[in-house]
């Protein structure tokens, strides 16, 4: 069932065409797709309504601007048929607040902690602060990196039961079975699938593991 499964595919591409086409292929085999500005900006809101048929979707706007703006983006997210959003939650209480008040059932994810390198120099170092404006505001969920275990297990430790969704995985170096033992809830592959010579058997691949680890 697709909703036993701790995949979440991150549609990082600009293109709609081959985007429909993996989502397609991968329908119960993923418990969400995961879409950004690109793919949206290269085609429009539409897409998240088309993926939607094959599963969950989460869109990862990454909301960082004031409370109205947030809002009305999420609106619109929400009208489109997502599952779920990604915010920004340094901006502060408030346009967290808005983000969350607008979802009206969309699953609120803030990022407390990103994957990448540079992250290590600005955000990382707030995840605490982030934590609490996030708890405060009731999200659903978190974002912390599946490829540093030390802050993985440090977000697991101070989010009172928030789900959460963890990028780095694959490509960043993020072993699946490892972040879903040290606190994850789901794991975010995106380049290791969409790029591989074939998805379908990268995807089975990434589920066995998971699946022995149980």
């Amino acid at each position: 069932m697709a909703d036993d499964n701790k995949v979440i595919v991150a549609l990082d591409m600009m293109d709609p065409v081959v985007a429909r086409d993996i989502a397609k292929k991968r329908t119960g085999e993923v418990f969400a797709f995961k879409i950004g500005w690109p793919l949206i900006m290269a085609s429009n809101a539409d897409i998240i309504v088309d993926l939607s048929r094959y599963a969950k979707v989460i869109c990862d706007l990454k909301l960082a601007d004031i409370p109205d703006t947030n809002s009305w983006i999420t609106q619109k997210v929400k009208e489109n048929g997502a599952w779920g959003v990604i915010s920004h939650s340094f901006v502060g209480k408030d346009s967290l607040e808005a983000v969350v008040k607008a979802a009206e059932g969309v699953k609120v994810f803030a990022v407390v902690a990103m994957s990448h390198p540079g992250s290590a120099h600005f955000i990382n170092k707030k995840t605490k602060d982030l934590i609490r404006v996030a708890l405060e505001c009731g999200v659903y969920g978190v974002v912390a990196p599946g490829n540093n275990m030390a802050m993985l297990r440090k977000v697991r430790k101070m989010t009172d039961g928030l789900k959460i969704i963890s990028p780095g995985i694959g490509t960043q170096g993020g072993n699946p079975a490892e972040a879903l033992a040290n606190g994850a809830d789901y794991i975010i592959v995106g380049r290791s699938i969409c790029n591989a010579d074939d998805p379908r058997t990268e995807l089975k691949r990434i589920n066995a593991a998971i699946a022995q680890k149980k």
